[in-house]
């Protein structure tokens, strides 16, 4: 596909390259679920995953242990009588048509914080117009923003939305996790490093979620999501109301406001049904890229997240959870390879809710 050739220049490097991914862990393929229902969570939905449940420090664990409503990263299986025939053709995968649209999500009312704003602008300093930050306190609605529509390259960053919507043609019917996807050369190209299985093998969907979003590999990435379909992505994030986030031709861009606001469905169990919501924050939650929003907080804070990383871009969007108020935080930047100010601003907001 031309376009996926197009979009993957603008997405770079995975993020963690010198991980490993899992040597041996255990299958958990799934069949589909019934479709979502439309009811939207009146109040918040705060209560601890279970990954978090299982291991306050999970962004220290080497392999997040497998829980009832936690994906784990399937042993990868090779399907060689599937490669002999179709690998050497450069096969690529196209995503399904007429996918129903996701529903608008209606965010969670809040106010603005301006002792917090301030916070954040202090912390940044003069590079303070090189961000797109937006934090949100989950439990009360105070808010503040700095940039918040400022565009960006997503990076990486567009992995959630891959995640969203295989989870969404999960339910649909429309994908299975346990499918095996054939890792030609064309998708193993884009490996930097975090590739779980050998060119012309095979990674079930559920696999490649797990290398996609904990190890940030690429080659699951562009599977994924020519699996699911980019045009797809598109309609759902105008659909859902991340209308600042799209797939285009030249790159792929995004604001702190739309990740803010994709989180949020996340952990309110809005994201495609409560089930896999929760799927969704134990995969974030089992994140292996720790240098940013984690690095400096107490070891008693766990923290869903997703990085970006490109030669000119560095981003950290999460969801922490400590026994102060769980809290968004979504910090995007033009600051390629400086990990080290997202880190210092996640604890000043982190001090200012604890305080």
């Amino acid at each position: 596909m031309a376009f996926l050739a197009i979009v993957a220049l603008g997405v770079g490097c995975s993020d963690s390259p010198e991980v490993a991914p899992p040597e041996s862990v255990e299958e958990s393929a799934g069949s589909p679920t019934p479709l979502p229902t439309t009811e939207r969570p009146v109040t918040p939905s705060l209560s601890t995953p279970a990954a978090l449940q299982a291991s306050p420090r999970a962004e220290e664990a080497e392999t997040p242990s497998p829980e009832p409503s936690q994906p784990a990263a399937p042993s990868p299986q090779p399907s060689q009588s599937v490669a002999a025939v179709w690998c050497a053709d450069e096969e690529l995968l196209t995503g399904p048509t007429d996918v129903p649209l996701s529903l608008a999500y209606a965010p969670m009312p809040s106010h603005r914080d301006a002792a917090l704003e301030e916070v954040i602008r202090s912390s940044l300093g003069d590079e303070v117009d090189s961000y797109g930050v937006v934090v949100k306190n989950l439990v009360n609605g105070a808010a503040a923003e700095v940039n918040p529509h400022k565009s960006f390259e997503s990076a990486s960053l567009f992995k959630l939305w891959v995640m969203y919507e295989v989870y969404k043609q999960v339910e649909l019917g429309l994908v299975d996790m346990g499918e095996e996807l054939l890792v030609t050369p064309y998708y193993a190209s884009w490996d930097a490093g975090t590739l779980p299985v050998e060119v012309c093998d095979t990674l079930t969907v559920r696999h490649a979620l797990w290398a996609m979003i904990t190890y940030s590999d690429n080659t699951s990435g562009f599977l994924l999501l020519d699996r699911v379909g980019p045009g797809n992505i598109n309609r759902d994030l105008q659909a859902l109301g991340l209308t600042e986030s799209a797939f285009r031709e030249e790159d792929v861009i995004s604001t702190a406001a739309d990740m803010a606001l994709f989180l949020e469905m996340v952990v309110l169990g809005a994201a495609v049904s409560r089930e896999a919501s929760g799927e969704m924050l134990d995969l974030l939650l089992a994140q292996k890229v720790r240098d940013r929003l984690p690095a400096l907080l107490p070891s008693g804070a766990g923290v869903a997240n997703k990085t970006g990383n490109l030669p000119e871009v560095t981003h950290d969007v999460g969801i922490v959870y400590d026994p102060q108020p769980t809290y968004i935080i979504a910090v995007l930047s033009e600051k390629g390879g400086e990990p080290e100010p997202i880190a210092v601003l996640s604890r000043a907001v982190y001090d200012y809710f604890s305080h």
